[in-house]
């Protein structure tokens, strides 16, 4: 059986493909007793309106972009999505608006970008002059960012990353260790440089470590995930070079240290301290369970399609506080073991 169409339910009810158009576009635009007979014709005809055509009439898809630099085979293994889309979704079903995930379409953003039927896009972890967001303006796309820094052209929500990772380096060091690991989070995208959030939480980290006198911690990056994590822990150098404790930027990571150092016969925290970054659900049932530093991930979801959906109303937004992060003890971290450091240093 052939789909009813426009043109059906326009020669049935006796009006123009017009009418039938505002009936369902535009409702206000017709007479009360031209909407009732053009949609009662078309509840008995069995007609609905096409989405794609829909969107071409009303120039709205209905739907909320979430701009994610990442392939979706990583973005999935993180939790830490999960819990976003969450807050996300709560907004969208209160607005009766549909999420789209929009990874980037072969090999690129920007085409991405251009080829997703949005009305807005929520941004996740790009820099504020990056070319994916100069496409999403010259579009006129209405867009919240996420994990951003502060753009005169976009509004911003954030954590607090830089305060909730000093607390975490200042715990480790209140423990007395001195020989730290900071795992970072990879770049965003192809460049070189920090993503904002890892950079803020560098400088949280610094800033502790730096106040203490300790020595400069090894670094090295470590992707979102427990593999990431596994192959960052076994880049740690060894014997007596090896950090007593690690501040890793995201709970995965973190949980991958544990797991390795586990198989290792590295004892957490006996030999080894690890504190995390995000506090996803999983970080209080890992052996032992992780210290971590508690973000408002659901929240931030909620914040961020809250005020998107304001702007595509057409209102001013403004960037919000960051929102507030705290340290979260568990049972992955503990007191340092007394050891001799060069220059007498303990």
């Amino acid at each position: 059986m052939s789909r009813v169409t426009i043109a059906d339910v326009a020669a049935a009810a006796g009006v123009s493909k017009t009418a039938v158009s505002f009936a369902f576009n535009n409702p206000e635009r017709l007479a009360q007793a031209t909407l009732d007979r053009v949609l009662g014709v078309a509840n008995d005809l069995g007609y609905t309106p096409h989405p794609a055509a829909r969107a071409l009439s009303t120039r709205r898809s209905g739907t909320i972009g979430i701009l994610i630099p990442q392939r979706l085979s990583t973005v999935f293994a993180n939790p830490f999505v999960a819990e976003l889309i969450q807050g996300l979704g709560e907004l969208c079903e209160e607005h009766d608006l549909a999420l789209l995930l929009v990874p980037p379409l072969d090999g690129s953003l920007e085409t991405a970008i251009r080829h997703a039927p949005v009305d807005g896009f929520i941004s996740l972890g790009l820099t504020s002059d990056d070319g994916a967001l100069a496409v999403i303006e010259s579009l006129g796309i209405p867009t919240v960012l996420v994990d951003s820094e502060e753009s005169g052209r976009h509004p911003v929500v954030n954590v607090d990353d830089r305060s909730g990772a000093e607390a975490a380096a200042e715990h480790l060091l209140g423990l007395g260790h001195r020989r730290l690991a900071v795992l970072a989070l990879p770049p965003a995208r192809a460049q070189l440089d920090l993503t904002p959030t890892a950079a803020r939480r560098l400088a949280g980290y610094r800033a502790a470590i730096d106040a203490a006198g300790a020595p400069e911690p090894f670094a090295a990056t470590a992707g979102i995930s427990v593999a990431a994590g596994m192959r960052a822990f076994e880049s740690l150098p060894d014997g007596d070079e090896r950090p007593t404790g690690v501040l890793a930027m995201s709970d995965m990571a973190a949980i991958g240290v544990l797991n390795a150092a586990r198989a290792a016969g590295v004892r957490v925290p006996v030999d080894l301290s690890v504190v995390g970054f995000d506090d996803i659900p999983l970080s209080a049932w890992t052996n032992p369970p992780l210290t971590t530093v508690r973000q408002p991930i659901v929240e931030k979801g909620r914040l961020a399609a809250r005020m998107l959906i304001e702007r595509m109303h057409g209102a001013a937004v403004d960037s919000p506080k960051p929102l507030a992060t705290s340290l979260v003890v568990r049972s992955s971290t503990a007191q340092a073991q007394a050891v001799e450091l060069p220059n007498g240093r303990r």
